[in-house]
């Protein structure tokens, strides 16, 4: 899958460019009481990403800064009668801009330096004001963590000012600004965590010598989770999350093989942790966790690969939405209601297509 940002990618993701995400990116889902957003992209026929989203299963492409160059959408919200889009386009010079569409005009974000590239992954609306988080890629070539509040940047407290730093996912409780992510330590090793108004703090991973990822962020109440994985000392991904600091590891389908959370979801006493896990037959298999225990999401190919971003529980209904590979080998976007599969219209049904992460949004 074509280039995306991948998680080095709530507080919902993200690192080079990469596909639809390994960490990182975003949805729509309708039911007849609840309208569904998902967000994310379409690939045209000359193979260029085109932001949009589907409201009802219907596609709304975005305006980038370039036709000619890929834009996408890696986080939706809907707020009253507007609907905001977070992502990134690339413009003429071949730097990806982050912004955001609200209502599908474009909203550039100012970065530290306009020749280098920055984007936005997670989107929050409290009020009047819009949160973007993602990062912005110096002068020197670093990325650096942080959150525009109202267009205006707010950068985040590495560990290493010299290091990279990204800011995945964004949450708002009261007057705090959570945002978590990772941030690269004076030994070169990328250490999970989140910011609390500007303050770094660190997880503990499951190795120190061993990298981990935050995908997910939730405030609820006074408790703070973060979902994502975080490698074995046998260098192998391990699926949990981080409740008030402690781990909580997921049982995969397959020990010895790589699985991810990628979108958290704490509705009353439950804990639902959307994601993937390889299966011995070296297929990713997208999925859940509810309370620890795997829920597997029927593919439109069993030997192909599948990944949920996007997890919304609405009710008695699970929404979980992603992209399933078909036989043919082209990733399709689209969702899982209750377990039922549901493919989204795409631009060109021989090309790839995604929703991102943070991008599923079900009034």
């Amino acid at each position: 899958m074509k280039g995306r940002v991948k998680a080095l990618v709530l507080i919902v993701l993200v690192l080079t460019l990469a596909s639809c995400p390994d960490m990182a990116l975003w949805n729509t889902i309708v039911s007849i009481v609840h309208p569904v957003y998902a967000g994310g992209y379409s690939r045209n026929s000359s193979g260029v990403d085109v932001a949009g989203y589907w409201k009802n299963g219907i596609w709304n492409g975005l305006p980038p800064l370039d036709a000619t160059k890929d834009s996408q959408v890696w986080s939706i919200v809907v707020s009253g009668s507007d609907i905001y889009a977070a992502g990134y386009s690339i413009n003429s010079s071949n730097v990806a801009v982050a912004g955001y569409w609200k209502n599908n005009a474009w909203r550039g974000l100012t970065p530290l330096d306009a020749s280098k590239d920055s984007y936005a992954t997670s989107l929050v609306v409290s009020g009047s004001d819009v949160y973007a988080a993602g990062y912005s890629i110096n002068s020197s070539g670093v990325r650096v963590a942080g959150y525009w509040k109202n267009l205006i940047w707010n950068g985040l407290t590495p560990l290493d000012a010299t290091k990279d730093s990204i800011a995945g996912v964004l949450a708002i409780s009261g007057n705090d600004v959570y945002a978590g992510g990772e941030s690269v330590n004076s030994s070169g090793m990328w250490v999970p965590g989140y910011w609390k108004n500007l303050f770094w703090n660190g997880l503990t991973p499951l190795d120190a010598t061993q990298i981990s990822w935050v995908n997910s962020l939730i405030v609820y109440g006074s408790e703070v989770y973060a979902g994502g994985r975080s490698a074995n000392s046998s260098g192998i991904w391990v699926p949990g999350y981080w409740r008030n600091g402690a781990w909580n590891g997921l049982t995969p389908l397959d020990a010895t093989k790589t699985a991810a959370v990628y979108s958290l979801v704490v509705s009353g006493s439950d804990i639902y942790a959307g994601g993937n896990s390889t299966n011995s037959s070296n297929v990713t298999v997208a999925g859940y966790w509810k309370n620890g225990t795997w829920n597997g999401l029927t593919p439109l190919d069993a030997t192909k690969d599948s990944w949920p971003g996007s997890l919304v529980v609405s009710g008695s209904d699970i929404y979980a939405a992603g992209f399933s590979t078909n036989s043919s080998g082209v990733e399709v976007a689209g969702y899982w209601k209750n377990g039922a599969w549901n493919g989204l219209a795409v631009l060109d049904t021989a090309q790839g297509s995604c929703v991102y992460t943070n991008s599923l949004f079900v009034q």
